[in-house]
């Protein structure tokens, strides 16, 4: 719950000081907790991570009240200046609102952009991992009961993308609000569009090297998939490879062949809703160099249908395979090693918007998704918002425990996306009615919003991923 990981920074943060006379830097989410960063050139020990968690406990069992208090725009300027973050200062001053909630713990006063518990015994969970370099995981999620994995690619991706930013003189988004109030944005997209288009050609030249045949592209909803398998295609043709695309969606089992669970409903997500048995023997008549004939979903029907041409598949041909199991090495246990890429497709941006408050990409995919459900499909923002816990269960359970699966990660997230993504949700937003049951997560997702500065999509290429969402794609989906 979003309130309780607000509660769960603060008291982190009043704790970390208290405790280490330091503050901390939250830098991205994971999926099951958050990263970030003691700032402090001390080196923190085991032992002071116990202190800093039993400092937290003492205050969660102290039932301490975590208040709200209404502070002019002003007054929160000169605050956070008063104490030189001076990030936070402009990010309020960027916002339109006369009044600023301020939260009060312990006596101490923060800014989070979402709602937060009243009181720390609210607070049910937590775990402190400490990692190298001062880094943390400050794990939340006490439904997940995975426990917490090194993903060493994961961390990376994050680390290189915060290094090439940073070398742009982006540290937070007021920095990035001052590159389009200085009319040099522009310029900046066409050097992020360089920097994914060039991890997307590496991508390429590594699966042409290893002489790899089957590539498989999984990721979590709204990550851009369909325009990363069209780009791939385009980047391996250009080196001289013919691609094929199949989708695992294609190899639903047959509707009544799906078996309901104790409320009737059928688990259209779960492994067993697809025909392994054909598609890994297609997959194996394939690499014998047999003809096959791949079927066709019609969910309307719920049944496969093989009126397609047969295809075989040649010398320089490579299949492209997209699928919400793609990473589950079950999925693909026959298929030789040596054959076979994974490939793990998410928007990963490590840009953020103060130093306790980061982008989460959770939602950064969520604003992906209201939009292009909305815009292709007619469907309102608060159906959107009423099924995303549904899909989040999903990837928790089908994609984030295979993610060490991969052998590459494909970043999809643009530092500038925000801005693009704000013209077309915030209209959206605000349909959502004080009485609705989403209002709150639409008013959140809104407060969030008003710190970035509008950025026209005119300026967007039209084989951009964002373009799956927006529309306009030269890959014609939706």
């Amino acid at each position: 719950m979003k309130e309780e990981k607000a509660g769960l920074k603060f008291l982190f943060i009043i704790a970390a000081k208290e405790v280490l006379d330091c503050d901390v830097k939250i830098c991205h989410s994971l999926d099951i907790g958050m990263r970030g960063k003691f700032i402090t050139d001390k080196k923190i020990t085991a032992q002071e991570i116990k202190l800093i968690t039993n400092k937290m406990k003492e205050y969660i069992n102290g039932n301490y009240p975590i208040l709200k208090l209404n502070v002019s725009r002003k007054d929160a300027i000169n605050y956070y200046n008063r104490y030189e973050e001076y990030e936070k200062s402009e990010t309020i001053n960027n916002m339109i609102n006369e009044t600023i909630v301020f939260n009060e713990l312990l006596g101490k006063y923060n800014y989070f952009f979402s709602n937060i518990v009243s009181n720390t015994k609210e607070i049910n969970y937590f775990k402190i991992v400490n990692l190298s370099n001062n880094d943390f995981v400050l794990i939340d999620n006490a439904d997940n009961k995975r426990e917490f994995e090194f993903k060493k690619n994961i961390m990376n991706e994050f680390d290189k993308y915060n290094e090439w930013i940073n070398k742009q003189g982006i540290h937070y988004v007021s920095d990035l609000n001052k590159i389009i109030s200085q009319g040099k944005i522009e310029d900046f997209i066409k050097k992020n569009d360089i920097i994914i288009d060039d991890s997307m050609m590496k991508i390429a030249k590594n699966i042409v090297k290893l002489n790899k045949k089957i590539i498989f592209l999984g990721g979590p909803s709204s990550s851009g998939k369909t325009t990363s398998t069209r780009k791939l295609s385009l980047f391996l043709n250009s080196l001289g490879k013919k691609t094929i695309k199949v989708s695992l969606d294609d190899y639903y089992k047959e509707l009544e062949e799906i078996i309901p669970d104790e409320t009737g409903k059928r688990d259209l997500e779960s492994l067993d809703a697809i025909d392994l048995v054909l598609f890994r023997n297609q997959i194996s008549d394939l690499l014998k160099g047999k003809e096959v004939t791949l079927p066709k979903y019609n969910f309307v029907l719920g049944a496969k249908n093989f009126d397609r041409d047969s295809i075989k598949l040649d010398e320089n041909d490579i299949l492209l395979v997209e699928g919400l199991h793609c990473l589950n090495e079950v999925v693909s246990k026959n298929i030789p090693k040596e054959d076979k890429y994974k490939i793990y497709v998410s928007p990963l941006t490590p840009l953020t918007l103060d130093r306790h408050n980061y982008i989460s990409t959770t939602e950064n995919r969520l604003l992906r998704r209201m939009i292009r459900d909305n815009r292709t499909r007619g469907i309102s923002v608060e159906k959107t918002l009423s099924m995303w816990d549904s899909v989040r269960n999903g990837e928790d359970k089908y994609i984030f425990p295979f993610t060490d699966e991969a052998d590459v990660i494909l970043n999809t997230s643009y530092i500038y996306e925000i801005g693009v993504l704000k013209v077309y949700a915030e209209p959206l937003l605000y349909t959502v009615k004080m009485d609705s049951p989403h209002y709150e997560k639409a008013r959140s997702l809104l407060d969030s919003l008003k710190t970035f500065y509008p950025i026209s999509s005119e300026y967007l290429a039209s084989d951009n991923v964002l373009r799956e969402f927006i529309g306009k794609s030269e890959f014609n989906e939706g």
